[in-house]
């Protein structure tokens, strides 16, 4: 018999809801199309690297919340549409999930109970790190969506088996998705320079069958031929590490490296994803307030956030 999956009960979001959105931190009264929530504590290698600078990332999203959109009834000029997020959409800001006794472990598992809670309600799950290590927690809670294709967008390829004898890090989540029965395909755009992997890290990859598309092969082809490449008809996640974006957009991460994709690629790409299936959810992570210049980054995320929410949402 399965275990019943429980509705989490969340902290309120502080300082306020993301883009004013309603609030919901007891699950069994969530009713939505997307619900947007933080998870904001990865697994550190070294106890003196935590918590880290990208736990404040959930509230520093929030704050920027008024630049991000100033009102529900404003409409993305980036698309041929008239339609905003007040044509019916139900989006909901779902809080934070607790760190008791910083116990990283149970913040994990809540973590992807939630995730897995909000799938089997229809409902596309929006996670906000925190570092990549809580990608590893999201990806095994979309086990009951049944087969699906996971797009990466990162500078690093993230596929290390362990690192200070911890597997659940920010190093691994590829390999751990790897080993994920639900994962049928990984897809993985941005990857670029030094310390991203090793030559064993890579012939791994590459021996599961990864697609692997450099942040260098990108400009020099398109982004139209990462789209292209993609499988139709599947359900695709996306899990966004904001170091795979330049920083001349994305200056708010720790690991800058020069090169990354751009924001015309970044949404191009979002629009051709949605395009050859749904998706089920988004996830974003290694946001670093300090490193942030004037918002942008956070201004940047939450737009992205909106537009991916908006699309899926007017689908159903």
């Amino acid at each position: 018999m399965n275990k019943p999956i429980l509705a989490p009960k969340t902290l309120v979001p502080e300082p306020q809801s993301f883009i004013n959105l309603p609030v919901c931190t007891n699950w069994r009264d969530l009713s939505a199309d997307a619900v947007i929530f933080g998870v904001p504590f990865g697994k550190p290698y070294l106890q003196n690297n935590f918590p880290n600078d990208q736990s404040l990332a959930p509230f520093a999203l929030r704050s920027a919340s008024d630049r991000i959109i100033v009102e529900h009834a404003s409409i993305n000029m980036d698309y041929e549409d008239t339609r905003s997020l007040a044509n019916g959409i139900n989006f909901v800001d779902g809080g934070d999930i607790p760190l008791v006794n910083n116990d990283v472990s149970a913040h994990y598992l809540q973590g992807e109970e939630a995730v897995r809670y909000a799938v089997t309600k229809g409902i596309i799950p929006v996670t906000i790190g925190g570092d990549d290590g809580i990608t590893n927690p999201v990806l095994r809670g979309l086990d009951v969506a049944g087969s699906i294709a996971l797009i990466q967008i990162d500078a690093h390829l993230d596929w290390k088996s362990e690192r200070y004898g911890e597997k659940d890090g920010y190093s691994s989540p590829m390999r751990r998705a790897s080993e994920l029965s639900h994962v049928s395909s990984i897809h993985q755009i941005g990857i670029r320079s030094f310390g991203s992997s090793t030559e064993e890290e890579v012939k791994v990859a590459r021996k599961w069958g990864a697609d692997i598309h450099t942040a260098r092969q990108v400009h020099a082809q398109g982004i139209k031929r990462v789209i292209k490449a993609l499988p139709k008809d599947v359900k695709f996640f996306i899990t966004l590490d904001v170091d795979g974006l330049d920083p001349s957009v994305m200056p708010g991460t720790v690991a800058l490296a020069p090169g990354g994709l751009l924001w015309w690629q970044l949404i191009d790409l979002l629009d051709g994803i949605s395009e050859k299936g749904p998706i089920i959810g988004l996830n974003v992570v290694e946001l670093s307030p300090k490193n942030d210049l004037n918002q942008i980054s956070m201004i940047g995320v939450g737009r992205f956030i909106v537009a991916l929410v908006m699309r899926e949402a007017l689908k159903k």
